[in-house]
């Protein structure tokens, strides 16, 4: 190890030795999260067993990514390879990284701690909601279940909504904390990394060497432009590519492409565990939870400054398990940069669009943009900045996860179509009486009015509730015509208004509970 070390190191004072055996860089495949680098160097071998080493690595390497070749013709067996960053240890430690560790160190038990609170507090609103309030009763009386609910599910609910803001707060100050540290690092650490390669020749030769390794520190992230010029036309959908690299080296007129590959995800499929499930007794010292499934984080998108159009020296290689956008052209991206942005695609993608609203909650009407055959356009989860006649209108996100025959794009709000959702108070009633039993009527009406120059198409949301407990009825519910999801309770009215049409639509309902029970009911 110590004639490893000296031979390194006199390697790096010599200057000569590094020029002859440096790595020329040729050849990136950019990953979602990590980058594989390729390129190639001219070594002088002797007859029989040597070692050389290879410069010009870049940085954070994964050693059990690193392959080296010759060609097959040069007769030369590679004996073993290995990561060498011994030089690290001559230089004077960065103060200014030091803080920025042990900052991220308490961010991240910070998160695990919170986490795990978090979890607690989300089994703790189910246990206290509707679905598991038989169980409950079990172990308890009704009145002193209710009570037990009332008193902590807000509280509950509240604790859930702060952890997970808690939550998010930290991912944003874990991920700015890498950042910094990614910083620090490339601005203070020279190229120290080398490639050792113990060879067999048999004879004094003089042959190139391939080498190709992974590292982490360069990704990209999707984004995307929706331009709309009107609801008549096709919508044009620009894919762009924010890449950004801390390699250490420029990736100067390289071959270059980008993968939807995410090797730090790790290629093995899950296998299920049991799934247990218990509940809590006085005779059991809290609640049994059963393991929680795996967060995976979405894809973040970064803002960029610089854009470099070339769709159109773009080729798209969806053959294998990844899809590949290969540039045509050679590229070069500069070390510790993260404002660099390339354009995959741009083209014109038929869309049929409508208008949607759900008046219960929001009184805005949205435009959407229902892409068939999205499946094509190889489009992973994003940002997306929407324009409408040449005019900015807001950010949303595209995502494809649960998605199956139509892509719903959003492209905001409308202010020339007006909805309301109002009681009907000719229509509901007062609790009624009836034995042991009360009855009330609930009426609704929901006012449109189209004032657009123009025919559209609207989609309106309502909802019926959706009852568990056999000793409550839902009786005589009137929705004019809409769709009715008997499962989860949704109503959908889709109408097709001309130029300053009108529409009212009528909801009622009348629901059946007994007198005794009233105060034990959850969801009125």
């Amino acid at each position: 190890m110590k004639l490893q070390k000296l031979a390194l190191l006199v390697a790096l004072i010599s200057g000569s030795a590094f020029a002859n055996n440096n790595v020329t860089l040729n050849k990136v495949t950019l990953f979602l999260k990590g980058a594989e680098l390729q390129g190639q160097a001219k070594v002088a071998l002797t007859k029989g067993e040597s070692e050389i080493i290879l410069t010009g690595i870049a940085n954070g390497v994964n050693p059990d990514s690193i392959a080296v070749g010759f060609a097959a013709d040069s007769k030369v067996k590679i004996l073993s390879t290995s990561l060498q960053n011994n030089t690290e240890a001559n230089k004077p430690a960065n103060s200014d990284i030091e803080p920025l560790l042990a900052q991220f160190k308490q961010l991240q038990q910070q998160y695990t701690t919170t986490n795990i609170q978090y979890q607690a507090a989300a089994e703790t609103v189910a246990l206290l909601q509707g679905n598991r309030l038989e169980g409950l009763t079990k172990t308890t009386a009704m009145q002193d279940a209710v009570d037990f609910i009332k008193t902590n599910l807000v509280n509950a609910l509240n604790e859930q909504y702060a952890l997970q803001t808690d939550l998010d707060n930290l991912k944003q100050q874990i991920d700015d904390c890498q950042q910094k540290i990614d910083q620090q690092q490339a601005a203070t650490h020279s190229l120290n990394n080398a490639i050792a390669v113990k060879v067999l020749a048999d004879k004094d030769v003089t042959v190139p060497v391939m080498v190709s390794y992974v590292i982490t520190g360069a990704g990209w992230q999707p984004s995307y432009d929706v331009r709309v010029t009107d609801i008549n036309s096709p919508l044009q959908l620009t894919y762009k590519a924010n890449v950004y690299q801390q390699s250490g080296i420029d990736w100067q007129n390289v071959d270059f492409s980008l993968s939807t590959a995410n090797p730090s995800e790790g290629i093995t499929a899950p296998v299920l565990s049991p799934w247990q499930i218990d509940m809590y007794t006085n005779e059991k010292s809290g609640f049994f939870f059963s393991k929680s499934e795996k967060d995976y984080d979405g894809i973040s998108a970064r803002v960029s400054k610089s854009v470099n159009p070339m769709a159109d020296n773009v080729l798209i290689n969806a053959t294998g398990i990844d899809t590949r956008f290969v540039v045509k052209l050679p590229y070069t991206i500069k070390t510790n940069t993260q404002d660099n942005v390339l354009t995959l695609q741009d083209q014109q993608v038929e869309a049929k669009y409508r208008y949607v609203s759900t008046p219960k909650l929001d009184s805005n009407v949205y435009l959407q943009a229902q892409i068939a055959g999205w499946d094509k356009l190889n489009l992973l989860p994003g940002k997306s900045t929407v324009f409408f006649n040449g005019n900015y209108i807001g950010e949303s996100f595209i995502t494809t996860k649960g998605v199956q025959d139509t892509l719903n794009l959003s492209l905001g709000r409308d202010k020339n179509i007006f909805i309301t959702r109002q009681r009907n108070l000719k229509e509901t009633s007062k609790p009624t009486f009836f034995g042991d039993n009360i009855s009330q009527k609930y009426a609704y009406t929901i006012d449109i009015k189209n004032s657009k120059p123009l025919p559209i198409d609207l989609a309106v949301y309502d909802q019926l509730p959706v009852i568990h407990n056999k000793a409550i009825t839902l009786e005589d519910a009137k929705y004019d015509a809409a769709d009715f999801n008997k499962e989860t309770g949704l109503l959908t009215w889709t109408l097709a208004l001309q130029p300053s049409e009108s529409k009212n639509l009528n909801l009622s309902f009348k629901l059946t509970y007994p007198k005794e029970k009233v105060d034990a009911i959850i969801g009125l």
